[in-house]
């Protein structure tokens, strides 16, 4: 196929699609205008009427992700164009007015009226190419009745070359507008990254302060008293050693072992720091050791393509050992499952998703688990490589536990 049949074929197939979508404008934007505009002349009217009215506008803005939604998929199949969900403000509140709040954040965000406006633009898009059309054929019959001969054809053919000029036009302009009013702006996207950046240097910072406590606290009350002790009898050896050398040679026997207890313990605290078997042999490895020490039978699953950076596999390794040792303690289990999947592709696509779901009593709740220092190193380790933690747990459980991270730090 040559060059320039290519780009007619192209240029035909745009053609195509963009009539679709206008006619799709027509339909589903005059739908949604229909609605928005229903609700919001209903709504302003009675905004002092009880709040009813407030409700009522809130409930046409929060219909905006809906449509939004749909939207954005209808772009991605018309004209194979992936627009990004917009960053949604979240509100701070954590009480009884959380919604109250964030509907008012929802409502004064531009996002949800670039929405409307697109939607506004579309009906306006696909009216015009009705009205073309449709006015197009009332000419012909028009011209067909009174002004019989060539010149109905000639407006025929006019016609058509309008309604295609125009259906390029559109297709052109939907196509550029429509990631613009659907999509985050670039304010909104730069927002989002410096917040996201702020909240994984705070977690790093948290992390690294819980870390550090865990090794203090680990030496101060397992390995420091040992060598403490290891000192004492080396001493006291020494001082029997002429006198009794029997308890000389007893003391230095304790000592002895105290000194690789001591080295065992220390072994293990830099396991904490960063398992040798992640390293070596990856995190199908690493989480069957993991799993095999919880008294809870589980069962893992790894599928992932390859190895993934170290950050990545680490803070997945340490959130399922965290996971698994409140399995033991606290849920009362008799059956946890471990799944991790690598989704995406390409570096910046790409995470690492691990789900740690147990049978147990559940009622576990991640604001009073952040009080305690094993959920929140979790939660801290996470952020600080910008992943996101998530704990499912009502009263009964099931329980379950979900950390996605990115696969490249």
């Amino acid at each position: 196929m040559s060059v320039k049949l290519k780009q007619f074929a192209t240029k035909l197939k745009f053609l195509w699609a963009s009539a679709v979508d206008l006619l799709f404008d027509f339909v589903l934007g005059t739908i949604w205008f229909t609605i928005f505009i229903t609700l919001l002349t209903t709504g302003l009217p009675m905004i002092f009427v009880l709040g009813i009215g407030v409700l009522i506008v809130f409930l046409a803005v929060e219909m905006t992700r809906l449509s939004g939604y749909v939207e954005r998929q209808r772009t991605a199949a018309v004209y194979e164009i992936s627009i990004s969900k917009p960053v949604r403000r979240v509100t701070k509140r954590t009480d009884g007015w959380k919604w109250f709040f964030q509907a008012l954040i929802d409502t004064i965000d531009p996002v949800s009226w670039r929405i409307f406006l697109h939607h506004v633009l579309s009906m306006v898009l696909g009216s015009i190419m009705f009205g073309i059309w449709s006015g197009g054929v009332g000419l012909f019959l028009f011209v067909a009745h009174f002004a019989p001969g060539p010149w109905p054809w000639v407006v025929a053919i006019g016609g058509f070359v309008v309604l295609i000029a125009y259906i390029y036009a559109a297709g052109l302009l939907d196509r550029k507008v429509s990631p613009v009013l659907l999509g985050p702006s670039a304010k909104s996207e730069l927002r989002h990254k410096v917040e996201s950046l702020a909240d994984a240097r705070q977690g790093a910072v948290d992390a690294a302060s819980i870390e550090r406590q865990r090794i203090e606290r680990n030496l101060h009350d397992g390995v420091q008293p040992q060598l403490v002790s290891v000192a004492l009898n080396l001493g006291m050896a020494k001082a029997k050693i002429d006198s009794d050398p029997q308890a000389a040679k007893a003391l230095i026997e304790q000592a002895h072992s105290e000194a690789k207890a001591s080295i065992a313990d220390l072994r293990q605290l830099a396991r904490g720091i960063h398992p040798s078997v992640l390293t070596d042999r990856g995190l199908d490895a690493a989480l069957s050791a993991v799993a095999s020490k919880c008294s809870v039978p589980t069962k893992v699953t790894v599928e992932i393509n390859g190895r993934s950076s170290a950050e990545a596999e680490a803070v997945i390794y340490f959130a399922v050992a965290e996971a698994l040792t409140n399995v033991t303690k606290h849920s009362a289990a008799t059956a946890c499952t471990v799944a991790v999947k690598q989704v995406g592709e390409g570096s910046k696509l790409c995470r690492l998703v691990a789900r740690i779901e147990d049978n147990g009593i559940g009622g576990a709740k991640e604001e009073e688990g952040l009080g305690q220092s094993g959920l929140a190193g979790m939660s801290d380790r996470v952020r600080a490589s910008g992943g996101t933690l998530q704990i499912e747990s009502p009263v009964g459980g099931p329980t379950v536990v979900t950390v996605e991270v990115p696969c490249e730090s």
